[in-house]
Parts: C-alpha cells; structure tokens; sequence
C-alpha cells in the first residue's frame, strides 16, 4: 500500500523498556531524542525509573528536559511481576496501591496523560473465588482513579496474558461493571495473539475505549516483545482495524530487545510501509 500523508499518518512513541538496565530514564529521553523521538512511555521499574528513588532534583530535571526538547511522556508503565492489585494477600494489594499513587503522583509531576494499570493475576492452578478477585479489583480501581483524578492523570488497563483480564472483551465488560467513563485501555497487540486473539478484532471491540496502542512481535510458544515481523502479529490486521475504526491514539514500539536502536528502527520502518509515520530525521549533531 502507499505511505500515508504526513497529517493522517498514525503517531508513533517509543517505550523505554529495552533501555531499563543500561540508562536512567532522563538518560533514555536524551537518547532517543536525538533519534528524533518526541513521544514516550517510561517503564517504571529500578535503576531506570522508580518513584520511591526519585528525588526532587532529579524530577526537576527530567521536567527542565522535556520542556527544553519539547518532549511528551504520555504513559507511565509500571511492569506487573511484583505487582498485583488483586492478591488475596492484604499487605501485596496495599503495597501495590501504595506503588501506583505514588506513579500518578510522577505522572502528574511530568504532566503526564495515563497511568498503566495490569487489572492483577490470580493462581494459576487454584484461584480465589471469582466475585472476591472482583471486589478487590473493584475496590483498587475505585481508590486509585480518586486519586487519578486529583492529580489530573487518567487510568488505564491493559491486556496482559498472565492477567484475570487477559482479552478485549474482558476488559470491556470490566470497563461496563465499573461504570467509570475515565477509565481507558491500553491494548497490546503481542499480548493479544499469545492470548489467542486476533488483534484486529481485539482492537475493533475496544476501540471506543481506546487510549493508547502497543506494538511488537511475538511467537506463540514464547512469549514475547521483538521487532516487527520476527513473529506471528498480523500488523496488516492491525492497521485495517485502526482505518475501519477510525481510532487515532498513540502507538508505542514497545521492543524487548539488547539492541533496542537498531530493533526499534528496524520496527518503526515496518509500520510506516503500513501506515504510521515515517522514521524521524535525528536531531542535528546526534
């Protein structure tokens, strides 16, 4: 298909998450920048990032940079592994409350749109009862968004295989039960298909909720986040339900990888040819 115009040419950001053990996240912002990047997703996770290690003047100096390069942070992610809002353990889901005030208290510090949220896991093998992984959930959300919307910072779920929310549908109905319209989804298109779901479909159901879209490639054996085209994602499918849908929210290349310049360029230039954005130009001296 022919590339899109530059004014209806879909927006691409980078998440950090192949930089978390090589570079702050102040030093992963200049980095990319220099490539070009002016849209982000910080990983939340120590030595890159971690609200609880940040101090004032370190804050203060991720917001001087991104006013001097004219740089936007759209999502704070804070990844799930040691993190579950519906553990049946008291103290885990406090702590994980207690954690992700303290991202939307950042988020809203760098005047940032969303806050991830992973809905939680339950046992694989015996999990709790249905109705009470809901009440704590229910009763999470429910003090977080609070918070949220204090501070000026919007929630947002995602689909997570390992999460009691892992498909588009779920996510929806859960969106229904709670009744809380500011409350959006972030949906993960590798995430998707190690799910077993088409992410087109998947992107169609959700689209009216949609705030902020995750790209990468994955198998079907191994779970994954690579570079585009190394799996089984659809991205055809995925930029036909964007067209079909009309949706037009940030896509964050969100690449695993030990080489992520080269991955996330190789990736950005797959999803052009599809439609989002071309590659920008790196700033001059970079």
């Amino acid at each position: 298909m022919e590339a899109q115009s530059a004014g209806t040419a879909w927006p691409i950001g980078i998440n950090t998450y192949a930089y978390i053990w090589r570079m702050s996240a102040r030093e992963t912002l200049s980095h990319l920048a220099d490539q070009g990047y002016r849209r982000f997703e910080l990983l939340v996770n120590p030595p890159h990032l971690w609200p609880e290690a940040l101090d004032v003047s370190e804050r203060r100096a991720v917001a001087a940079l991104l006013a001097e390069r004219d740089l936007k942070i759209h999502v704070l992610n804070p990844p799930s592994l040691d993190l579950n809002l519906v553990s049946p353990s008291p103290q885990m889901r406090e702590m994980t409350i207690r954690h992700y005030r303290g991202v939307i208290d950042l988020a809203a510090d760098w005047n940032v749109d969303h806050a991830l949220l992973v809905p939680g896991k339950t046992h694989p093998l015996l999990p709790a009862p249905a109705d009470q992984v809901w009440g704590w959930f229910a009763d999470a959300i429910e003090t977080l968004d609070r918070h949220a919307e204090e501070r000026g910072v919007g929630i947002i779920l995602e689909n997570v295989p390992v999460a009691f929310l892992p498909k588009a549908a779920d996510l929806m109905n859960a969106l229904d039960r709670l009744g809380n319209d500011r409350l959006g989804i972030c949906y993960d298109a590798a995430n998707a298909c190690f799910a077993g779901e088409a992410p087109g479909a998947g992107l169609k159901t959700v689209a009216s909720r949609l705030a902020v879209l995750h790209l990468s490639d994955t198998g079907l054996e191994k779970w994954d986040h690579a570079a585009v085209g190394t799996g089984v994602v659809p991205f055809d499918a995925v930029a036909e339900a964007i067209r079909e849908t009309g949706v037009r929210v940030p896509t964050m290349l969100e690449i695993i990888s030990p080489d992520g310049d080269a991955d996330i360029a190789r990736s950005h230039q797959a999803l052009a040819a599809l439609g989002w954005e071309a590659r920008p130009q790196p700033a001059r001296g970079a």
